[in-house]
């Protein structure tokens, strides 16, 4: 069974190894620090241990922003992002939710598709010959 809730400092270690960009991005570790302390990420966690975190902002135009999804290698595709996006889209304290994803990523484009999200634009430039494709929900505003 997949549980999830807001990360805290113990997670951090946890969070760092799974995380599949710390190796290329040296700031990756205190991005993931900075989330925890600020109260912007939660973790999914099978039998006790992290398989998943996810985090919330609200930089992007004052609105819900996701800004990082990640998920255990062994654990993808058992329901750990949707749970992490559920939880999110729950806490979430505006009515419009954004997030975005690499155009080579069609696991999380049919991620999003399959849980309600639309395409909301694209922007070039970022990483270099793959496309950022932003997504878009419209939240419950009855919190």
């Amino acid at each position: 069974m997949i549980s999830t809730r807001d990360a805290t400092s113990s997670d951090v270690e946890a969070m760092i190894r799974l995380d599949t960009i710390v190796s290329d991005d040296g700031e990756r570790q205190e991005h993931i620090q900075s989330w925890v302390a600020a109260g912007n990420a939660v973790v999914a966690e099978v039998d006790g241990v992290v398989v998943g975190y996810a985090v919330i902002e609200y930089t992007f135009f004052g609105q819900g922003f996701i800004t990082m999804l990640q998920v255990a290698e062994a654990h993808r595709r058992q329901g750990v992002a949707r749970q992490l996006l559920t939880y999110l889209e729950n806490a979430c304290r505006t009515d419009k939710l954004f997030t975005s994803t690499n155009n080579s990523n069609e696991p999380m484009q049919k991620l999003l598709d399959s849980v309600g999200y639309s395409p909301s634009g694209t922007v070039y430039n970022l990483d270099e010959g793959d496309p950022e494709l932003f997504y878009f929900k419209r939240i419950a505003n009855d919190r």
